[in-house]
């Protein structure tokens, strides 16, 4: 069985489809769309990230990052999916009327969207250091790096609510994090 693609809220993953349609189906959390990635991992999501994906005219091969965002109102709290194409690198998501206002990625000016490598990237291109990311080990790595900040996060704001001064450095941060990967590798 492939390995599933988990969505931790906040942590942007870069993905690239191996077929430019997904799946839809119902399962334990209602209606979601099942993609297959180009690296053999699957991932679940609403049909809302459907839509935006086709919005963007993201296509198969093609490197795009899907983040799961977290949104607070007050003390409301809600969920949403935040998908950016791959837009050369200026960090800002392209959308299709942007890009028939001439706005259009430098990736797909020329018509090429599917990496010629079959790895989940383009050869030469800025994303050569991101191929380990797409993995699902260093997703993992990602994912344990992030939740040590929100630990540290949460642990500082308890302290500070008792009335203790703590505060976290990066070296903290990057033990915490590492810790978690390697319990979690086991």
């Amino acid at each position: 069985m492939s390995e599933k693609v988990q969505f931790q809220t906040n942590v942007p993953i870069e993905v690239a489809l191996k077929y430019d349609d997904g799946k839809e189906v119902t399962g334990q959390y209602g209606d979601q769309v099942l993609y297959t990635l180009t690296d053999g991992r699957v991932m679940y999501v609403p049909p809302i990230v459907k839509k935006k994906i086709d919005e963007l005219g993201i296509v198969r091969g093609e490197l795009f990052t899907l983040t799961k965002a977290e949104k607070k109102s007050g003390t409301r709290r809600t969920i949403e999916w935040v998908v950016g194409a791959n837009d050369g690198g200026n960090g800002k998501p392209q959308t299709r009327a942007q890009q028939r206002n001439g706005q259009v990625p430098a990736q797909r000016r020329g018509g090429v969207s599917a990496p010629a490598n079959g790895n989940s990237h383009r050869p030469g291109s800025t994303s050569e250091g991101k191929g380990f990311l797409v993995t699902g080990q260093g997703q993992f790595l990602l994912q344990a790096l992030a939740a040590a900040v929100d630990v540290a996060a949460a642990t500082e704001r308890y302290a500070a609510a008792s009335g203790t001064e703590l505060q976290f450095t990066s070296e903290d941060l990057r033990e915490i994090g590492l810790t978690i990967y390697t319990r979690g590798a086991k």
